[in-house]
């Protein structure tokens, strides 16, 4: 049997491009891979008796002759049929590279269907409008509408060619991203800018008045583009073009029912989409008008007396954790408000609970695990207010007060009974104040600011997850630092899978090389130009017992986002084709970053992995970011509670090896201090002013040092001011928990021993040879160290010795010299060389020989042969 197919998971292009094969090749059958691109599916809904295909579980027989379109490697297209093709016959038809092993055409254009359409073109073969409109799109879908870098002149011409036969821009637009023109987006912006909210029955209306001289299309377009960017629940666009007044409105709200407002109005639609058009008034008339109408299609709103529990039980700050986790299991309360004296001081929930009895702390007070910065409400807050609380600050209850006092609390599943008249387990979508979205497309910005190579290896990235059913996200660092412009190729990819599997799968098509950690359920790739991807299954760490390294076991993203340090870090980019591009925020990662705060996820976080402790810090310094308060809190608390004590040695000494990496790592280590962190790292170690200022002097130096003696070991420079004046049992200690090397202390203590004698000396000009005996021999951490006790002319000075003692050698004589001349002594030797150094070191110009000379001579005299 002859076949066509394509790789797995087909998207537009490769069903096209399967289509325009048949049309070259009439007695070959279409064999369309099960699991096609989500708006590839919706297209076959319609025209599924349009084109002759089966699906690829239907198929039956042998295969004598393939053709394959849109790849070139056997190994994308389905099992079955690979299994079929032994001593087939095969063609190729693909965009992706310029070589093939076998027959068919390959050339690196923006999409397939683009190589096919030429072929029909040239042979004058027909097409009708419908097949045209599929042609196109398979090329908008693979070009973003001819705007990626890969398209090409060729793209172009075809496009045209499919224009002048009838493809159907209208048709394409409904299955490809739309892009919207100049004067679209002018409209857009102003929207979004003149945007007001009013309160129609305690609903909020979100309302903006335009106005424009000429006419402009696509305004349904428009108006649903700024409701998604304002994330509101319901928006009206009153817009003014030439002589009308259209009123374009969208909800998601059941309380609104914008068809029968606009069919008062003269128009009409859906309940959740509908529109007017209005003659003969101005835009502020047709708003009174509109604003008086709405009354009579907006539900009256509840609000929290409605739906609140009353009265609310409490428990006090004082209680121990193990008592409340008691409490909770007697009553089935997820969560309770924590009360001090008459006052509300926070809440507490199960979750939280239950993770701090994990960590063996239930003697511990409920308020050391309680969330203090309260989100409440007053009994008359709207239904939808209180939803729109919840979604954005990630909580489940929220307490209602009136005048101070606790009246009544409201939970997750008292507002979703209200909304649906019973609870409700699916997702709901939520409602967001500005910057609170939780998905946002942000694609332009990744072509905009990561090189070509990085970008479309994402898009195979996000290919190979479609073919194998995982969604594919890049995550951490390199999300958040793309957001901030910052260039990062450290890139960790997650799939909601297995990622072993993934990797062993990408791996197959790239120029790779692959580790797997089975253990962790991660790999990583190797690429042959030196880029490193690794790999990840979305994960659910828990701690066996506080700063161990997790377990892990498999979850969704938002588990695995939740698991990590900071907000600014649990953000992911969905990589999969029809999601290219967006991100998923759900913690206001976004937020955060925008507003340069470091926040953490939740309340044990520093429980969990004390060494965030430090990476806080170095995050913070790093973006010129603020600690949000309560996670400052958590974080002194953690520290006085000796958390850090409990994290080994080499956690430890990796974060602070980060921090002093960093453009400013002086910044890092005061705030260390502030927070009485250096004390809880080394515990004789106190951060006066004075050690403040040697380590001002040190940082100032490093350059200095590396550039004329070569790399400073920047943590062990660190320690030379740090372990300054330890005894022995106290260096014993530390040695031992950070694994240091025992001359250290050695080196420390010279520096100690020599240094208040070495100022002393730079202070009175003294010569060089004076300076030498100290610095004889030390590297590079110990010249910093003596650098660090400097400044000014002291420092200079001290320079001016060490680059002399570097630069001056003894070029004639050496040790072979000496025997020769009868000294067979080698302690003799060496102080023989040293006193020639140290007066050429002074000055002295004279021949080496008769420098030596005279000191040999001055050695007999004293009596040495």
């Amino acid at each position: 049997m002859k076949i066509i197919t394509t790789h797995r998971s087909p998207d537009f292009d490769a069903f096209a491009s399967c289509v325009a094969a048949k049309k070259l090749f009439n007695d070959y059958a279409i064999v369309l891979p099960s699991n096609p691109a989500r708006n590839l599916t919706e297209f076959l809904k319609i025209y599924s008796d349009r084109f002759e295909y089966i699906w690829d579980h239907e198929f039956e027989g042998e295969v004598t002759e393939l053709i394959v379109v849109d790849t070139s490697s056997l190994d994308r297209i389905p099992e079955k049929i690979k299994k079929k093709i032994k001593n087939a016959k095969i063609k190729v038809f693909d965009h992706h590279t310029d070589e093939s092993p076998y027959e068919g055409v390959v050339a690196k254009v923006g999409a397939t269907i683009t190589i096919l359409v030429e072929i029909i073109r040239e042979q004058n073969i027909p097409i009708d409008p419908t097949e045209a409109t599929l042609f196109m799109i398979g090329l908008y879908d693979d070009t973003g509408n001819l705007l990626f870098s890969s398209t090409t002149p060729r793209d172009l011409e075809v496009a045209k060619f499919l224009l002048e036969n009838g493809a159907n821009l209208d048709e394409v637009a409904l299955y490809t991203r739309e892009e919207l023109t100049p004067q679209q987006m002018e409209i857009l912006n102003r929207l979004v800018e003149t945007a007001q909210e009013y309160e129609v029955n305690g609903v909020p209306i979100t309302i903006s008045v335009v106005e424009c001289e000429n006419f402009v299309g696509g305004l349904g377009l428009i108006v649903s583009k700024a409701w998604e960017m304002l994330g509101k629940e319901t928006f009206i666009a009153i817009v003014k073009m030439g002589k009308k007044v259209y009123i374009v409105g969208r909800t998601s709200s059941p309380d609104v029912d914008l068809g029968s407002l606009m069919r008062e109005m003269g128009g009409g639609g859906h309940t959740r989409a509908a529109s007017a058009t209005i003659v003969g008034k101005e835009p502020g008339e047709v708003l009174e008008d509109l604003l008086k109408k709405l009354h009579d299609h907006v539900v009256p709103l509840l609000r929290a007396r409605d739906i609140m529990s009353s009265p609310v039980k409490v428990v006090l700050s004082t209680m121990t954790i193990r008592e409340v986790d008691k409490l909770m299991k007697q009553t089935g309360h997820n969560g309770f408000p924590v009360v001090e004296g008459n006052r509300l001081v926070g809440i507490v929930t199960k979750k939280a609970v239950e993770k701090a009895m994990n960590h063996n702390l239930g003697d511990k007070p409920v308020k050391s695990i309680m969330t203090p910065n309260l989100v409440v409400a007053t009994p008359d807050t709207p239904v939808p207010k209180l939803r729109e609380l919840m979604v954005e600050n990630a909580i489940g209850r929220i307490p209602i007060l009136e005048n101070g006092i606790l009246v009544g609390i409201v939970t997750r599943s008292d507002v979703l009974r209200a909304i649906f008249g019973k609870p409700f387990k699916k997702y709901v979508k939520p409602v967001f104040k500005e910057n609170g979205q939780v998905f946002r497309n942000v694609s332009k910005i990744l072509m905009e600011r990561i090189e070509p190579k990085i970008l479309n290896l994402f898009r195979l990235l996000g290919k190979f997850g479609d073919e194998v059913n995982m969604p594919v996200y890049v995550v951490g660092g390199f999300v958040r630092d793309l957001l901030l412009g910052i260039e990062n190729l450290d890139i960790d990819i997650v799939v909601e899978g297995n990622a072993i599997e993934f990797a062993e799968y990408a791996k197959r098509f790239l120029p790779a090389k692959m580790v797997k950690h089975e253990k962790f359920m991660t790999a990583s790739l190797f690429l042959k130009d030196g880029l490193r991807i690794d790999v990840a299954t979305a994960r659910m760490e828990y701690y066996e017992s506080p700063a161990k390294l997790p377990d892990v076991e498999m979850s969704t993203i938002k588990k695995d986002l939740y698991r990590r340090d900071f907000t600014i870090n649990a953000m992911a980019i969905k990589l999969n084709p029809a999601d290219f591009g967006l991100l998923v925020d759900f913690f206001g990662g976004y937020r955060d970053l925008k507003n340069g705060i470091i926040r953490v996820l939740h309340t044990l976080s520093f429980v969990d992995d004390p060494t965030r402790i430090i990476r806080a810090i170095r995050f913070e310094q790093r973006f010129d970011f603020r600690i949000e308060e309560t996670t400052e809190k958590l974080l002194k608390q953690a520290v006085e509670e000796g958390y850090l004590e409990k994290t080994t040695g080499a956690r430890i000494r990796q974060e602070i090896e980060k921090i002093l990496e960093e453009r400013n790592p002086l910044k890092s280590i005061r705030r260390m201090a502030e927070f009485n962190i250096v004390r809880h790292l080394f515990p004789k170690t106190y951060y006066t002013p004075s050690m403040d200022g040697k380590m001002e002097n040190l940082f100032r130096n490093i350059p200095w040092v590396e550039k004329n003696y070569g790399k400073v070991n920047k943590f062990y420079a660190v320690l030379h001011i740090f372990l300054e004046f330890y005894d022995d049992e106290a260096w014993s200690e530390t040695k031992k928990r950070y694994s240091l090397r025992g001359n250290l202390i050695n080196e420390i203590r010279h520096v100690e021993k020599s240094a208040p004698a070495l100022v002393e000396m730079l202070k009175e000009e003294v010569p060089t040879s004076f300076i030498y005996p100290i610095v004889k021999g030390v590297n590079n951490e110990t010249i910093c160290h003596f650098l660090s006790y400097l400044e000014g002319k002291e420092e200079e000075s001290f320079k001016t010795h060490l680059l002399k003692i570097k630069n001056t050698k003894l070029e004639k004589i050496d040790g072979n010299y000496l025997i020769k001349k009868g000294i067979k002594s080698g302690k003799i030797i060496g102080e023989v060389l040293e006193k020639v150094l140290m007066k050429k070191l002074d000055g002295d110009t004279r021949d080496e020989e008769e420098i030596l000379e005279e000191v040999l001579s001055s050695l007999r005299n004293g009596g040495i042969e």
